[in-house]
């Protein structure tokens, strides 16, 4: 066997190995990193402002803050502003009736205005699961018509959450 025809052999193998690769985990590894980047999508969280009486204020509008039926958020920013003082706390879940924070969720809380970075999966959001805001002891900031809060979110759907938090 000459050298030339090794080489043949080899590449031919290595096309063989790379086709099955392509075959059993979506195409090639260029084909595979555009999948990736087409199946992530940032999306902006609000501008919302929640309405403050009497130092106190909730905000709870699930079209607007949780993913639809087959997706996921990862929420990567949060930013809440237009306070001086008093506690604004994100939860993850909870309900809101009557006006009134019912309790259970994850808290996620803002002691001062200010910005949140979030890591890649640590505060997911399944379908079905919402943010909801609750205000307490809160000062506004001169010229402000409540609390703003506004981020954003990684969107993808739920199939692909293993490779995302990988």
């Amino acid at each position: 066997m000459t050298e030339q025809s090794g080489f043949g052999i080899f590449a031919g193998v290595a096309a063989t190995i790379g086709q099955r690769v392509a075959d059993k985990y979506g195409g090639t590894h260029d084909e595979q990193r555009r999948k990736h980047f087409e199946t992530i999508k940032q999306i902006p969280i609000g501008m919302i402002n929640i309405p403050i009486s009497a130092g106190a204020g909730v905000f709870q509008m699930n079209d607007l803050l949780m993913p639809k039926a087959g997706y996921m958020w990862s929420i990567r920013r949060l930013t809440a502003s237009g306070f001086t003082a008093g506690t604004v706390t994100a939860f993850k879940g909870g309900a809101i009736v009557g006006g009134a924070y019912t309790g259970g969720g994850d808290p996620f809380p803002f002691s001062v205005a200010g910005t949140a970075t979030i890591g890649r999966g640590e505060l997911l959001l399944d379908q079905g699961d919402a943010l909801v805001f609750v205000a307490t002891g809160i000062t506004l900031a001169a010229n402000q018509p409540g609390v703003l809060i506004s981020g954003a979110a990684d969107c993808f759907e739920r199939w692909y959450l293993p490779f995302y938090i990988d």
